[in-house]
């Protein structure tokens, strides 16, 4: 295989649905979901474990290929577009009553922090071989990288939904 057809096949590409998904609502998320609120008064060491680890989940994926040959494979299709879907909706749903149940409960506001949980898992099935033979173990950095990024952005998005709570 190539260099241009690894690259068409390379696991980034699945990030491109929920980052498109993101920039298109955030603006329209609210105030608590504003870089200057969401970051406020968050500890810099949350904030540099869940950046850097985002980076390196990012990059690892990157540099596993997408396949639909096994069943994992395909297992992890259905999860990363149920849990894309779900992403994308429990923002739809915050944008259009940013005053309502799902935004201000906890289940609906912390929905964009716990949702990629689902879509994260389907992109680490779905690249189960590495975009070359010397990257063997980018699939087992993959997911521990994951973990610790899914648990600081959810631990972070839960102490903006408690200072918000308390303010108010």
């Amino acid at each position: 295989m190539g260099f241009f057809q690894r690259l068409l096949r390379s696991g980034i590409w699945l990030w491109l649905p929920p980052l498109v998904a993101s920039f298109a609502f955030w603006p329209n998320l609210g105030p608590s979901y504003q870089p200057d609120i969401f970051w406020h008064d968050i500890p810099s060491v949350l904030g540099i474990v869940e950046n850097t680890s985002r980076f390196g989940v990012i990059t690892f994926s990157a540099l596993l290929l997408m396949s639909w040959r096994t069943h994992s494979e395909r297992t992890g299709w259905i999860i990363y577009t149920v849990g894309f879907a779900l992403y994308a909706l429990c923002q739809w749903a915050i944008v259009l009553g940013p005053t309502g149940w799902w935004a201000t409960s906890a289940f609906g506001f912390l929905a964009p922090a716990y949702t990629p949980i689902i879509f994260v898992v389907g992109i680490g099935l779905i690249g189960s071989k590495p975009i070359t033979s010397q990257l063997m173990w980018v699939r087992w950095l993959f997911w521990p990288t994951a973990v610790v990024f899914l648990f600081s952005h959810n631990t972070h998005a839960l102490m903006v939904f408690l200072r918000t709570v308390a303010a108010g």
